[in-house]
């Protein structure tokens, strides 16, 4: 998906890019390192809390993107002033030294002639995308995800490997005489625009009307989202998530790793339900939640 690009980029040019001031001498960045592992002629980002005990000393031509400038400074080391580091420290990577693989349809991949795909969507090997999908522009489709029903996902997603969108809920009603009678799934799975969906994940096709991911959702791999469900834009899920079937997630909700969400429970905005959490009752509003059952800690701040 991404890839490394070699590239000689001089510090002032990073600095014109940020609209920074580069304090200290201008040199060649080859590209980046960690702040832990530094590496001279690369770009770091500042940790804030060890900033003024850094050795700086051992270092040379490295380029510290940090929100102030440190106690101590070495004529080897530059920096950048900015904002929010770890966001400019993104934008420089993607900026400079990120490139996407080539745009592509596997030859192996297996798209039904009545599927709308929009501009520059890339589809990876074995894929399947049923008859009643539309992709729209720029969204990109790794190996082995499979795509059925009807399904409508937005611009500039990101679909991971071996992933569903579109399985049949589980959803079992139990006669008088005790048969198991599974309700067909025969709704919608709408998923807006810059959506993230991990690998092996699965995302079931609602009842009868529609499961919604809305935009900037990002789900991480392991995650199940059940028939019927709501993620409200932001949302965050994480690794190993189980939301079930008819759960709303609020605005710029974060669950965490391996919590669950049982079904019709809704979440309010702002919301973060801690590692392993089990939510049993609906949550309300900028709370972080914790436990099982989920019970609430305290406010959250944004």
């Amino acid at each position: 998906m991404y890839k490394m690009k070699t590239a000689d980029i001089f510090a002032s040019e990073i600095a014109g890019f940020l609209e920074a001031e580069l304090i200290g001498r201008d040199f060649i960045v080859r590209g980046p390192s960690s702040w832990r592992r530094m590496i001279d002629n690369t770009f770091v980002r500042a940790d804030e809390s060890g900033l003024d005990e850094h050795g700086f000393q051992s270092h040379k031509d490295v380029l510290v993107l940090a929100s102030r400038l440190p106690v101590v400074q070495t004529d080897s080391i530059s920096f950048l002033v900015v904002k929010e580091p770890h966001i400019k420290f993104i934008d420089v990577l993607n900026e400079f030294f990120i490139e996407f693989d080539e745009v592509k349809i596997a030859p192996s991949a297996m798209i039904d002639k009545s599927a709308r795909l929009g501009q520059g969507v890339a589809v990876g090997e074995n894929v399947v995308i049923g008859p009643d999908v539309t992709i729209g522009d720029g969204t990109r489709i790794l190996n082995n995800v499979v795509i059925t029903g009807r399904v409508q996902v937005g611009e500039k997603c990101l679909i991971k490997h071996n992933s569903t969108v579109g399985s049949t809920g589980y959803d079992f009603e139990v006669d008088v005489q005790g048969r198991q009678v599974h309700f067909p799934h025969v709704g919608k799975i709408i998923i807006g625009d810059h959506v993230w969906i991990g690998s092996n994940s699965s995302i079931e096709s609602s009842a009868i009307h529609e499961t919604v991911i809305e935009d900037m959702v990002k789900i991480d791999d392991l995650v199940q989202i059940g028939a019927n469900s709501v993620i409200r834009a932001g949302a965050m899920i994480t690794a190993g998530a189980i939301i079930s079937r008819g759960v709303e997630i609020g605005k710029n909700c974060l669950i965490a790793p391996n919590a669950s969400v049982r079904d019709s429970v809704k979440i309010g905005d702002h919301v973060t339900l801690g590692i392993g959490a089990v939510a049993l009752k609906d949550l309300k509003s900028h709370g972080v939640y914790v436990g099982n059952p989920a019970v609430f800690l305290k406010e959250r701040d944004n």
